[in-house]
C-alpha cells in the first residue's frame, strides 16, 4: 500500500501539551494522526474542534512560559556518580 506524507501547522504549546498525554497513553504523534485520518476516511465524519477550559489552559500556558523561562540546570548533570551519591547523602543524613 502506498503512504502519503501529511504535515500542518500547530501552536507549540499546543504540541507540548498533547505530546505529554500521547506518549503516556504510549502513542506516537504520528499513530494519532493516522488514526484521526483513518477513522475520517471510514466515518466521513470530521472531529469537530472541543472548546477548551479557557482557565485550565491559562494555567498550562503559565506553567511552559515559566519553565521556558528558567536558566539550565547543568550543574547537575555535570556531576559523577561519587558526587551525586555524596550530595544525596548529605541531604538525608
Amino acid at each position: 500500500m502506498a503512504t502519503a506524507v501529511i504535515s500542518g501547522r500547530v501552536d507549540e504549546s499546543v504540541v507540548r501539551k498533547a505530546d505529554t498525554h500521547i506518549r503516556m497513553a504510549g502513542l506516537t504523534p504520528g499513530a494519532i494522526i493516522k488514526t484521526v485520518w483513518e477513522n475520517i476516511a471510514k466515518t466521513g465524519e470530521i472531529p469537530q474542534p472541543i472548546a477548551g477550559d479557557r482557565e485550565t489552559d491559562d494555567a498550562w500556558d503559565a506553567f511552559f512560559s515559566l519553565r521556558d523561562s528558567l536558566p539550565e540546570s547543568t550543574w547537575l548533570g555535570s556531576q559523577t556518580d561519587e558526587q551525586m551519591k555524596a550530595m544525596i547523602a548529605g541531604r538525608y543524613a
